[in-house]
C-alpha cells in the first residue's frame, strides 16, 4: 500500500515545532543577555583590594569560567588572546559582599485567622500544637526576582544566606551567590543550618520565653536518647524493639549529634546569654545572630570565642531600658548606642560578621555608614563583610577576597567602598558580569 502524500502532510507540524523551538531559544537568549556571559575577561588599570589591608594601585584581574584565573599588577599578568578586556582606570575591584544572614526572596505567609465567634472560642479552649520547622528547607520556599538581586548588587552584596523566619526550630538556611534569577544556579551550600528564634507561642506551649528555652532544651535531650536509641538498634538489633521514627528528631539528629552549624537568633542581650549556655550544654557548633546588643555582654562573647554575626538593625529591643524610657531615650540610643555595637566588639578584638538582617537594601547602607561614623573602621566593616563570613560559612577557598582560584565575585566601584557618595559600576559573580553605570543626562 503506498502513502503518496506522507510527508507532505507533516511539513506543518514541522515547520510548527520549529517556529516554537526557534521561539525558546530566543527567549533564553534574552534571558542570559541580562547579564553578559564571555569566556573571558581582563579588568585591567583598577585598583585591587585583594583583602582588607591588601591592595594592587594598579592591578589585572582575569577571570574564566566562574573563577579567578590571576591578580597581580597590570605589568605582570598577560592578558589572554580569548579574553575581552575591559578598561577599569578610575575604579576600585573588591571582593563581593557576603550578608550571611536574609530573609531574601521569602514571601511573607499570612496565618489563617478564625472567622467566626465560635472559631475564637475554639481556638481558645483547644489551642493548636506549636508550628516548628526543623525540617524546612528554606530553599523551596524562595521565588528570586531579578529587581530584587540588582539592588542587592548596587550595596555591593553578593552573597547571601537565606533563613527561614517563623517558628522556633525555623528550620535550614541556604547559601546562594546572587547570579540572576533562577534559583538552582545560585545554590551554594544547601542546607548550611538550622535556625533558632528564642520567640514564643501564642495560645500555646511555650507560651513564655522560660518555657521555650524548656523546649528546645528538651528537644535537644530526646535527639540524643532518639540518635543513641537507633545506633543501638542498628548495631544489634536481635531481641531489641525497632525505635519508633520521628521526623522532628530526625531532622535535629545531624545538629545535635553530628556538629552541623546551629545559628541562634539573639535579639536582645538576654538571647545571647541563653543561647552561650545552651550551646555550651549540649556541645553544639553554635554561632549567634542578631546580636545588636552585643556589647552588653561582651565579656560573655569574648570567652565563649562562638562565631557572631552582627545586624545592622539599630532598632532598641522591646525588652531594652531604652526602649522603656519613653520616644526620646529610644532614639537616642538608636543613633548612637546600637550604632557603635561593632565599634565596641573592634575595640575589644573580637572577630564578627556584618548581616543586613532586617534591613532593606537601602537602610543596609545607610546604618553601615551610620555604624562608620561610630567607629568602626572601614577596613574592620570590609573584613566583616568579606573574610569574616567566608569563615563562619566554612567557604574561605571559595569566597571572601580576590584571589587565584577562588569564585569571580567582585565589585567595581568609584569611590572608596562604604562612603556616601560611591556608586557599584560593576557587579560580577560566578563570572557573570552585571553594568550598573548610569547614562550620562
Amino acid at each position: 500500500m503506498r502513502f503518496p502524500n506522507k510527508k507532505l502532510k507533516f511539513k506543518p507540524c514541522r515547520l510548527v515545532l520549529l517556529l516554537a523551538l526557534a521561539a525558546v531559544f530566543v527567549f533564553f537568549l534574552k534571558l542570559r543577555a541580562r547579564a553578559d556571559v564571555k569566556p573571558a575577561y581582563a579588568f585591567v588599570n583598577c585598583q585591587v583590594v585583594m583583602a582588607p589591608g591588601q591592595i594592587i594601585e594598579k592591578g589585572k584581574i582575569i577571570v574564566r569560567d566562574g573563577l579567578i584565573e590571576a591578580v597581580g599588577p597590570v605589568e605582570k599578568i598577560p592578558v589572554p588572546p580569548d579574553a575581552e578586556i575591559i578598561e577599569a582606570s578610575g575604579l576600585t575591584a573588591y571582593p563581593g559582599l557576603i550578608s550571611a544572614h536574609t530573609n531574601l526572596f521569602l514571601e511573607v505567609k499570612e496565618q489563617p485567622q478564625p472567622q467566626r465567634p465560635e472559631d475564637y472560642y475554639r481556638s481558645f479552649l483547644q489551642p493548636s500544637e506549636p508550628q516548628e520547622f526543623p525540617d524546612l528547607l528554606v530553599l523551596k520556599e524562595l521565588k528570586p526576582k531579578l529587581k530584587t538581586v540588582q539592588a542587592y548588587h548596587k550595596a555591593g552584596i553578593t552573597t547571601v544566606v537565606v533563613a527561614p523566619n517563623r517558628g522556633i526550630f525555623q528550620g535550614q538556611s541556604v547559601v546562594l551567590n546572587l547570579n540572576g534569577e533562577n534559583l538552582n544556579p545560585m545554590v551554594i551550600k544547601q542546607p548550611w543550618a538550622l535556625h533558632l528564634n528564642f520567640t514564643t507561642e501564642r495560645g500555646h506551649y511555650p507560651s513564655s520565653l522560660m518555657g521555650t528555652v524548656a523546649f528546645i532544651r528538651q528537644k535537644f535531650y530526646d535527639t540524643q536518647y532518639y540518635a543513641q536509641h537507633w545506633k543501638k538498634y542498628l548495631f544489634s538489633p536481635a531481641g531489641l524493639k525497632r525505635p519508633e521514627y520521628d521526623p522532628f528528631l530526625e531532622a535535629l539528629v545531624p545538629f545535635v549529634m553530628d556538629k552541623k552549624p546551629v545559628v541562634f537568633q539573639c535579639n536582645n542581650q538576654e538571647d545571647i546569654k541563653r543561647a552561650l549556655k545552651i550551646i555550651k550544654e549540649f556541645n553544639l557548633n553554635g554561632i549567634l545572630t542578631g546580636a545588636n546588643e552585643a556589647w552588653r555582654v561582651i565579656e560573655a562573647i569574648k570567652q565563649s570565642g562562638i562565631p557572631l554575626m552582627v545586624s545592622l538593625d539599630f532598632k532598641a529591643p522591646a525588652t531594652s531600658l531604652y526602649a522603656q524610657q519613653g520616644e526620646v531615650a529610644r532614639k537616642k540610643a538608636e543613633n548612637e548606642l546600637y550604632p557603635a555595637n561593632a565599634a565596641v566588639l573592634q575595640k575589644e578584638n573580637v572577630n564578627f560578621a556584618l548581616t543586613s538582617f532586617g534591613l532593606t537594601d537601602s537602610s543596609f547602607l545607610k546604618n553601615l555608614q551610620l555604624a562608620i561614623k561610630r567607629g568602626l573602621s572601614p577596613e574592620t566593616a570590609l573584613r566583616a563583610l568579606t573574610v569574616e563570613p567566608a569563615k563562619i560559612l566554612g567557604l574561605d577557598k571559595q569566597l571572601g577576597t580576590i584571589e587565584k582560584g577562588k569564585m569571580a565575585n567582585l565589585i567595581f566601584t568609584r569611590g572608596p567602598l562604604f562612603e556616601d557618595k560611591t556608586k557599584v559600576i560593576k557587579v560580577m559573580v560566578d563570572g557573570l558580569l552585571f553594568n550598573y553605570e548610569e547614562k550620562s543626562q
